[in-house]
């Protein structure tokens, strides 16, 4: 198909438009950002034991982490505490094995 180029002129805007949603999605990540959340030692503690609880009884919980500025949930099953390290492992639903030594950082070490 050859197209003129006042045809192609008037196209032109609407390529255009995949590069701004991709810049509109880029400033609405950064306003979505938010700073690390400070814990109380009764939360740090609480969540120490719902951590220990899930590995002992291999339910799955709930777990709200920080990563990169975003707080971010998934449900995992603890399987695993590295206590040299203070990580936790985990499995998602999927049995994926993950460590987000990033979610118990500054937590007193297990006993």
């Amino acid at each position: 198909m050859n197209y003129h180029k006042e045809e192609l002129d008037k196209l032109l805007p609407i390529a255009a438009i995949p590069e701004q949603f991709a810049g509109i999605r880029e400033i609405i990540k950064e306003k979505n950002k938010v700073t690390r959340p400070i814990l109380t030692d009764e939360e740090k503690e609480l969540i120490e034991n719902m951590l220990l609880c899930s590995l002992l009884s291999e339910e799955e919980i709930l777990i709200t982490y920080y990563e990169d500025g975003y707080l971010l949930s998934s449900y995992m099953t603890v399987v695993g505490i590295d206590q040299q390290n203070s990580a936790v492992i985990c499995t998602d639903a999927f049995y994926n094995k993950m460590s987000p030594y990033f979610l118990i950082r500054g937590l007193s070490p297990f006993k």
